[in-house]
């Protein structure tokens, strides 16, 4: 196979074509996620969060707390509109009201296959939501071990400083919820405030953070000093960049970080990788990636209009312009594709390298 590096953005080079071979390792070894080995069914992932004791606490947010009891214990804290499929969040800023109206939608798509996620109005197969969480899970698990008697169970809490309306949050708050987690809910003027932020990981011993790619560096930049507790960082960007492994260094010495590259239309990760200058990811379970040039696949080093498929995308989370963005998979007659608008290309071990 024939690595071309160094005609990576010429508009004069001829992009080449493919042997069958290529175009079958490329497709099956490259372009697709492993096929997901564990997903439970949504109604068993809504069980797992009936099962945590009720004094424990779920959410942080605006100051007020929601229990596993408030939550799960079958009271109606949505606002009146209790577990119809029509329920869905009427405030577009994170409030108590608005988390536990979430809950009563993934209720609803664990009972009847659909639901209405976020303020968006967006409609999801309850399996899609489900490939989604089981990644979330699998992450949140892979953490470094820390230096504590496990029978002590330290406290998992973390804290999702992505936008409220970002659907990343519908899936990172069931997948914290079914795991027995807490988590804490910023309001909009503290998730734009560094200092903020780290108050709250200081206060409630946050051992997780969920959030935009430049954050760390925004940190060190505002004179946070050290993030000890936080043991996982969860990063969203289409590029690492030279600063961010070493703000994560500095501010959390002990903890893994990944980053992943997100898509208006899929729910979740699309793909994720280490930290690291290069910003290269791999396609997480259930997700797949292709690099087309005019239909076809372009060869490893070549650029490529990045386009997303797989078990969790849905033309609902594309609005506007974006919806014109779908179009049909050239290797897969039953398979539709996102046209995501970023351009890309593989490194010759297999490795996605996105552009910002």
């Amino acid at each position: 196979m024939t690595i071309v590096d160094d005609v990576r953005g010429s508009d004069s080079f001829v992009v080449p074509s493919l042997t069958t071979g290529e175009r079958v390792r490329m497709l099956e070894e490259w372009a697709t996620g492993v096929e997901p080995y564990d997903v439970s069914a949504l109604v068993t992932v809504i069980r797992h969060g009936h099962m945590v004791p009720g004094t424990r606490v779920a959410a942080r947010c605006a100051g007020e707390v929601l229990t596993y009891g408030d939550l799960f214990g079958g009271g109606d804290l949505s606002g009146g509109r209790g577990n119809g499929a029509g329920a869905r969040s009427s405030s577009a800023l994170p409030t108590p009201a608005a988390v536990a109206a979430l809950l009563a939608e993934f209720v609803t798509a664990s009972r009847v296959g659909l639901g209405r996620f976020g303020d968006r109005g967006l409609l999801l197969s309850a399996d899609a939501l489900a490939v989604a969480v089981a990644d979330r899970r699998n992450i949140a698990a892979d953490r470094r071990p820390r230096r504590v008697d496990p029978a002590m169970r330290p406290a998992d809490v973390r804290l999702l400083a992505l936008p409220w309306g970002d659907p990343q949050n519908t899936v990172d708050l069931l997948a914290a919820w079914s795991s027995g987690a807490s988590v804490v809910v910023p309001t909009e003027a503290q998730r734009r405030d560094p200092t903020a932020l780290a108050g709250l990981i200081d206060t409630y011993g946050v051992t997780q953070m969920v959030a935009e790619a430049g954050l760390p560096i925004r940190f060190v930049e505002d004179g946070v000093d050290r993030l000890p507790t936080v043991a996982r960082w969860d990063l969203v960007g289409t590029s690492g960049g030279s600063m961010l492994p070493e703000a994560v260094r500095c501010l959390s010495p002990d903890a893994v970080a990944t980053v992943a590259f997100h898509a208006p239309a899929y729910l979740g990760a699309v793909s994720r990788g280490p930290l690291a200058p290069t910003a290269w990811t791999r396609p997480v379970p259930g997700a797949k990636v292709l690099l087309l040039d005019e239909g076809l696949l372009v060869a490893p080093g070549v650029v490529g209009d990045v386009h997303v498929g797989g078990r969790a995308l849905g033309a609902e989370f594309a609005l506007g312009r974006d919806r014109d963005s779908f179009v049909d998979d050239p290797y897969d007659p039953r398979a539709r594709l996102f046209r995501t608008g970023h351009r890309g290309w593989w490194t010759s071990e297999g490795r996605l390298i996105i552009e910002s």
